[in-house]
């Protein structure tokens, strides 16, 4: 008789392959792949991708995916410290990982499983043995062990093993069935929990038998079966006495056994995965086929090109039955198994795919037509229908760019857009004769325009104003009149969105026009455009800016009157000044550069010499892979402090610092590594930047980037040049002020200490910044219960200062100062005992963004939080007092944004604070006609080049401004210096 095949079910472990989909692209939780707009979307590409790869493998009938929730689940009940050692995710994850639930629910139309007070684990336990009971041969993906305890061969239940933990790279799993189990642990799947129990688990933080290994443990439960096996033994040998002391409970075992039963049985509860939870017993295991133009958009506009090409093949393997069906509407599956529901998508879905509007701008290409569009314009002057502009040229980098045309929207008509060609060239790369197309001049069309864009009577309306502005300026035309810039405006309505004006059109009209690369070819640049295409994408983007101009205009109004002064008193002007700022640029020593490469190279081949001295043999020392048996295997340091990845052992800076003190070869490694990454992203670098036109640096100050409000720099990014060490900061004595001048530095002094003290009325730390006391010797007393302390009580007294505005727990304030854990906990304990306003207020931050969605800076800005509705967004619009935050902190991955929300108001304050200080000492520089220019903002430091003769009065005029650019309950301290270089300022 013949037998027939079962249908393959593949069960993914969700939250498993998001991590290691997030950290296979990224170092530490840094970096990774985005968008060119900077939205992350390692989590989507690698999902997706090893999803893809998997399914072709396996060729699944059905495919479920399991998600943890952010409750807390019944073991954190259990045991308040489960799970409580786990790294803090950054931000980027959770915005990744929600744009991967929406893809696979709206595009794959794949069901999305999900249990309030359960983990994942649990679902994907009660899915298999409810899918084996209906018939099915059930694959498990997942890279954690725990899930061997459900491997079944006679009901056909394996997993899919991604080995190497969280951080290894995507590669093909190992199907691991019984005897696989074996080979992997060393004992069968019906004793991998009593194996843990025994054993315990420091990733989950597990406790079990304290000094009971893995070896031990496996010979215990071989000889007795299971846990309750090991204890009647241990009962039985307790009676016989000492003459029945032999097998594998041996004296030292058998005490570490006696003392921590109640461990060993709590354990064993938290290890177990339970397989039969409530479950809705329509659930449906089949794919429904996907939506196929809905996934193409997904992938298209998340810039996932790659995948974009395989969408056919996502068609073919997730189709129904094995046939294609197009634009399937999806079900938008959620499957909430404690409830017994099913519930639709738990995130909003954009607008549905609109039809494009033809845009056909009219094309001025003689000066009779120019003169008359001028005539038209300049009679425009109402603030609230703001002129749209669009600058096109050949370069993103505003000190390279050739001007190829200039496009308008000044109506609400599709015939209200002009687009005026200027650059545009053949192939031969020789400008088009005039004659050819009637292209008008570029003087011509700037001597019939500078008076309108100079005119602050004229309102004005772009998106990315700085750009423009830096365009224009190159070509002798001052911009004024800007009365909205929608990139700004976008950006102060939600920080955590993307905001290029295809993404927001997206957003509010429901299509995306045509991208860059579509008309431009590849090796080619704009002025290459046929001027009717180029008309057309122009035309486009003037059009959707004048639209979403009025409606900013309206939203932000609608919304709150502290984000329309955000957006007119500090975001529009501070463009103005950063653009002046980047215009100017700033002088780099090369020579000195040249010299500096030398010798750190000299000083890299020293240290490669020490660490091949003391391993005894030459290895490479960039090698992770090397690097990792050279620590953990040939010398032995504690393995606990580090995980496995694909390729071996992890080596990243925070597994260094944990093992810094086990062994004087980790900190030359360190040095190593620092010394590596100041020669290939400053050193060697900085030279490369420098504009011929100009002969400086000319960064690029990006205002709409962070979620907090701060300022971040690119090309080169001068924000993130390091200070700790004797060559980091040496790198700033590259950094020079034009012939003869000096360079002024004036760094706000515990300007989020102050902040914070402010904001909470923390009384203790708001006297002793009255009385001008040292807050940190302070705190340090308090600390250690003397008067006087030395200067480690007081870095300690620093670190805890500063650590609580971030969140610092006792683990990460033990490893920063070298304290034990017992007296970090203690440490803590007495810093909230006596600033218990700072708590108070820190935790009403949390509260907030739990109840409202969002928390606020001193001057209104807003950081939005974006809950699961299905997790802590369920507290939404639930009075902050009557939040259980111990509750809602226990709620797996998504409190971690919590922190975020307890530190918002601070930095975002900050960041508000040295905004307006810009722009106050900018007018004031203007007004006195001193002579100094501001060069550079980094955080909390500005730094000004000055003429020697107005030296003393620039500083004051600075340090005054500064301090006063807000009134606080405390004074702003200004601190400045002055040198040759700005090291030596600094």
């Amino acid at each position: 008789m013949t037998e027939i095949k079962k249908p393959t079910l593949l069960l993914v472990d969700g939250h498993s392959l998001a991590f290691r989909s997030f950290y296979a692209f990224s170092k530490g939780g840094e970096g990774g792949l985005t968008t060119k707009d900077g939205f992350p979307t390692s989590v989507t590409y690698g999902f997706l991708k090893s999803l893809l790869d998997n399914c072709k493998s396996i060729e699944p009938k059905g495919v479920t995916i399991a998600f943890d929730t952010a409750e807390p689940t019944f073991r954190h009940k259990e045991d308040p410290n489960y799970k409580a050692n786990r790294d803090v995710a950054p931000d980027i994850f959770f915005q990744d990982l929600d744009q991967l639930e929406e893809i696979l629910k709206e595009s794959l139309n794949l069901s999305i499983c999900k249990a309030p007070g359960y983990e994942a684990d649990d679902v994907l336990g009660t899915l298999a043995n409810d899918a084996a009971e209906k018939g099915w041969s059930v694959r498990i993906l997942s890279g954690d062990r725990d899930l061997f305890q459900l491997v079944d061969d006679e009901r056909d239940i394996a997993v899919l093993y991604m080995g190497g933990g969280p951080y290894a790279k995507s590669g093909s799993p190992k199907l691991i069935n019984e005897k696989g189990v074996r080979e992997k642990l060393g004992v069968n799947p019906n004793k991998v929990i009593d194996l843990k129990a025994l054993t315990g688990d420091s990733s989950d933080n597990i406790p079990g038998v304290k000094g009971v290994g893995p070896k031990t443990a496996i010979n215990l439960l071989n000889e007795n079966l299971d846990l309750d096996g090991v204890y009647k033994s241990l009962q039985e040998l307790e009676k016989e006495g000492e003459k029945a002391k032999r097998g594998a409970i041996k004296g030292a075992v058998r005490l570490k056994l006696k003392a921590d039963k109640d461990n060993a049985y709590l354990s064993k509860k938290l290890a177990e995965i339970l397989i039969k939870i409530p479950i809705d017993p329509k659930v449906n295991y089949n794919l429904e086929g996907i939506n196929e133009s809905k996934l193409a958009e997904n992938l298209e506009r998340l810039e996932l090109h790659s995948l974009s090409k395989q969408v056919s093949t996502f068609k073919a393997i997730f189709s129904k039955d094995g046939s294609s069906k197009k634009d399937l509407n999806p079900s938008s599956k959620e499957i909430n198994i404690a409830n017994n529901k099913t519930k639709n998508s738990e995130f909003s879905t954009l607008n549905e795919t609109k039809e494009i509007p033809r845009i056909e701008p009219k094309i001025i290409n003689n000066l009779e037509e120019l003169n008359n569009f001028v005539a038209q314009i300049i009679k425009h002057t109402d603030a609230k229908k703001p002129i749209a502009i669009d600058t096109e040229t050949t370069s993103l980098n505003p000190f390279k760019a050739e001007l190829v045309g200039l496009g308008f929207c000044f109506g609400e008509s599709l015939k209200d857009i002009v687009y005026i060609p200027i650059g545009h060239k053949n192939k031969e790369d020789d400008l088009i004769e005039i004659n050819q197309i009637n292209q008008l001049k570029i003087e011509e069309v700037i001597f019939a325009l500078q008076d309108w864009f100079s005119s602050n009577e004229n309102p004005k309306t772009l998106q990315n104003a700085k750009y423009d502005r830096l365009i224009l300026l190159r070509h002798g035309i001052i911009l004024n009149g800007v009365v909205m810039d929608t990139l700004l405006a976008d950006y102060i309505c939600d920080a955590t969105l993307k905001h290029s004006l295809d993404e927001i059109a997206y957003r509010e009209f429901g299509f995306k026009p045509k991208s860059f690369s579509d008309i431009v070819k590849k090796g080619e640049d704009f002025s290459y455009v046929d001027i009717k295409s180029a008309s057309m994408y122009c035309g486009m983007d003037v059009y959707l800016t004048r639209k979403l101009a009025i409606i900013y205009i309206n939203r932000l109004k609608e919304t709150s009157i502290k984000l329309i002064n955000l957006l007119k008193e500090v975001e529009q002007p501070l463009e103005q000044v950063l653009a002046e700022i980047e215009s100017t640029g700033i002088i780099i020593d090369t020579p000195y550069l040249k010299d500096l490469s030398l010798e750190l190279t000299k000083r890299l081949n020293t240290i490669e010499k020490e660490v091949y001295n003391i391993a005894g043999s030459e290895f490479n020392l960039s090698s992770p892979k090397q690097l990792g048996e050279l620590l953990f295997e040939k010398l032995d340091l504690d393995r606990k402090k580090s995980r496995k990845t694909k390729t071996g052992w992890s080596t990243d800076v925070a597994v260094l610092e944990k093992l810094e003190s086990d062994h004087p070869i980790v900190k030359i490694i360190i040095e190593h590594r620092t010394i590596s990454k100041l020669l290939n992203t400053y050193v060697d670098a900085l030279p490369k930047l420098i504009e011929k036109e100009t002969g400086r640096v000319h960064t690029d100050f990006n205002q709409a980037v962070t979620a907090t409000g701060r300022l971040s720099s690119s090309n080169p990014n001068l924000q993130n040049i390091p200070v700790r060490t004797e060559f980091s900061r040496r790198i700033r004595k590259a950094f020079l002020p034009q012939k003869d001048w000096k360079l002024l530095s004036a760094d706000y002094s515990q300007i989020e200490l102050r902040i914070l003290t402010h904001l909470s009325g923390e009384e203790v730390l708001k006297n002793a910044y009255l009385k001008n006391e040292d807050v940190h010797s302070l705190t340090a007393k308090i600390l250690f219960e003397k008067d006087a302390i030395d200067a480690d009580e007081r870095r300690i007294g620093k670190t805890i200062n500063f650590g609580v505005i971030y969140g610092m727990g006792a683990q990460r304030f033990a490893r920063s100062t070298g304290v034990s854990l017992i007296e970090a906990k203690y440490f803590l304990s007495k810093f909230k005992e006596r600033y218990p306003a700072v708590f108070k207020f820190l935790e009403y931050q949390e509260r907030l963004a739990l109840s409202q969605g969002f928390v606020e800076t001193l001057l209104g800005r807003r950081r939005y939080f974006h809950f699961n509705k299905n997790g802590l967004g369920r507290l939404l619009g639930t009075p902050p007092n009557e939040i259980d935050l111990t509750t809602a902190r226990r709620a797996g991955m998504e409190a971690q944004q919590l922190r975020a929300a307890a530190n918002a108001p601070i930095q975002g304050s900050s960041a508000d604070i040295i905004k307006l200080a810009m722009i106050q000492l900018h007018s004031a520089l203007r007004e006195t006609g001193l002579a100094a220019k501001i060069l550079l903002q980094v955080h909390d430091e500005l730094v000004l080049e000055v003429n020697p003769k107005d030296l003393e009065e620039t500083k004051l005029l600075v340090q005054n401004t500064m301090e006063n650019a807000v009134k606080l309950s405390v004074p702003l301290i200004v601190e400045t210096g002055v040198g040759v270089n700005w090291m030596e300022a600094k």
